[in-house]
């Protein structure tokens, strides 16, 4: 910063007949000084204030990240980073947007509106397909469980031949019961299918006795749990975790120290998770997955994991159902849709 210093000129003449005229003279040119003194402080703070005025307006916002997701309990350390402003902390500004819908959520992403989402293998499989490069950056601990209604008198995967269960068609529900079905010695095709697109719609028909079998995520597998559903298996409990962040190729081109960020922040939250006794943060919990408020005090959380990204074999696995569907090329390799960080 440039400090302002007045100069004082005084005459120091011997001669006493001039020195009248000397100090009325030194008078005036002191009073001249002093008001071009204050004249330069004046435009020195002047211009002060313009500098500063400026960098406060050319200072940049922080770097935002549009995250695209659904109701869900993979989704809580997103609302824990928004609750204590972890975000901020790492310097980012985290916007997600909660969609009803796969749908909804695909054509937001599509459009351009969304850097990433949570989403699953499949999806990534199609993404592929349609042309749009998204890459597979970490895991998510959403489950999906495979319960029986309550009055089915079904009490293990021993009992379904032939009975009902309502799925959504080519989507990660249908690879995640074929999984199940799998691993567990039995053909896609030991259990009826019935095509339900909604979730909502599946949870209602299971909890009347429409269907004899479901495949659910939560907030809805604990809620049919409550009124009497039969636990007979899960994705997690097989070993399989289809669901994944994701990011799109031009966001990590273009963001990737920001993303780097991000999943710092998911860390932290997922620390406080699992160190943290539930009751707690219950209330994030319920807004962030979607659960009623009348399953307080009953929700159990699974032990979340830091990012880590699924294995090749998993991928692999994945790609080939997908393409035997015809939803991929069968050329499609785990690299084309993973990006480690």
């Amino acid at each position: 910063m440039k400090k302002v210093h007045g100069f004082e000129f005084i005459d120091k003449t011997n001669n006493q007949n001039s020195n009248i005229n000397i100090n009325k003279n030194s008078n005036k040119n002191t009073s001249n000084s002093h008001g071009k003194r204050i004249l330069a402080v004046i435009l020195v703070l002047g211009m002060m204030t313009a500098l500063l005025g400026g960098c406060k307006g050319k200072e940049q916002k922080a770097p935002v990240i549009h995250l695209g997701v659904m109701y869900s309990s993979d989704i809580i350390p997103l609302g824990i980073i928004e609750d204590q402003k972890l975000d901020e902390k790492y310097g980012f500004d985290l916007v997600m947007q909660v969609f009803s819908s796969a749908k909804d959520r695909d054509a937001a992403l599509q459009s351009g509106e969304l850097d990433g989402i949570f989403t699953d293998y499949v999806a990534m499989c199609i993404y592929q397909n349609a042309g749009l490069d998204m890459k597979i950056t970490g895991v998510t601990d959403g489950d999906f469980q495979l319960l029986a209604g309550k009055d089915t008198g079904i009490t293990s995967l021993q009992d379904c031949a032939g009975k009902s269960i309502a799925i959504s068609e080519n989507t990660l529900i249908d690879y995640t019961l074929d999984y199940i079905l799998e691993q567990n010695g039995y053909e896609s095709d030991y259990v009826s299918k019935e095509i339900v697109p909604r979730i909502p719609d599946r949870f209602e028909m299971l909890r009347t006795g429409k269907i004899d079998l479901g495949l659910m995520p939560e907030p809805f597998a604990t809620l049919a749990l409550e009124e009497g559903a039969v636990l007979l298996g899960s994705a997690n409990g097989e070993g399989i975790f289809p669901a994944v962040s994701a990011f799109t190729q031009k966001s990590i081109e273009e963001k990737d120290d920001t993303i780097k960020a991000f999943y710092q922040a998911y860390g932290e939250a997922v620390d406080y998770i699992n160190t943290t006794p539930l009751e707690n943060f219950e209330d994030i919990v319920i807004k962030s997955a979607g659960y009623p408020e009348e399953m307080k005090g009953k929700i159990v959380l699974p032990t979340f994991r830091k990012n880590t990204t699924p294995s090749e074999e998993e991928l692999e696995k994945a790609i080939a159902w997908a393409a035997g569907k015809g939803l991929c090329d069968a050329g499609l390799k785990p690299s084309d849709i993973l990006h480690i960080y």
